[in-house]
């Protein structure tokens, strides 16, 4: 079973080959699911790079890494260098709740280390992920100067416009997330990251 997960993995995760029958690809994403939460439901260690490969899925994949909890955190960290971005914001939020389950300096400090690096990742969706982890860190009052330098000058842009008016009549969403954690801050507001568990450092 854990191979076979490692195999869809590669599948779905890795390739991204959408099966040429939408029909087929219900059928298998149904199939994919299962197999995560058959995994995910074992008690075995081994299991552990196979639901790694699988956290961009969410829910049962991640539920799965969290349980191994220290076991679990260099595989993790390692997705942080994998090329597919998506990959990399999923690592950055398991590795922040792996490392957030302890209060000792240390991991608090790779934390910070970790939101920093990934704040100056080339594709947006890591920025974005970075940027929304800061709302939950207990000094997240930290990182003021490196958010309002976000807000300013990151370049990726969508269409349409801001819903708070701080693009002009652009859109740019990692600004926007930015302005948005900095008002939480600035009114001492709680966490609105969509975090997978734990508290912060």
């Amino acid at each position: 079973m854990i191979r076979l997960l490692s195999e869809e993995n590669y599948y779905f995760i890795e390739s991204k080959n959408s099966p040429p029958d939408p029909h087929e690809e219900d059928e298998i994403g149904e199939h994919y699911a299962d197999l995560i939460d058959t995994v995910a439901s074992l008690d075995d260690a081994r299991t552990i790079p196979a639901l790694v490969g699988a956290m961009t899925t969410g829910g049962m994949a991640q539920r799965g890494v969290l349980k191994y909890g220290d076991m679990a955190l260099e595989p993790v960290l390692a997705q942080l260098k994998n090329p597919d971005a998506l990959v990399r914001a999923s690592a950055l939020a398991m590795s922040i709740a792996l490392l957030g389950r302890h209060t000792d300096v240390a991991s608090k400090t790779r934390i910070r280390e970790l939101i920093r690096s990934s704040l100056t990742d080339p594709r947006p969706v890591v920025r974005t992920r970075a940027v929304k982890e800061i709302d939950c860190l207990d000094n997240r009052q930290d990182f003021v100067p490196m958010l309002e330098q976000i807000a300013k000058t990151d370049p990726w842009k969508l269409p349409g416009k801001a819903d708070d008016g701080g693009d002009g009549d652009e859109f740019y969403p990692v600004r926007f997330d930015a302005r948005r954690v900095l008002r939480d801050i600035q009114d001492n507001t709680g966490c609105n990251a969509p975090s997978v568990s734990g508290p912060k450092g």
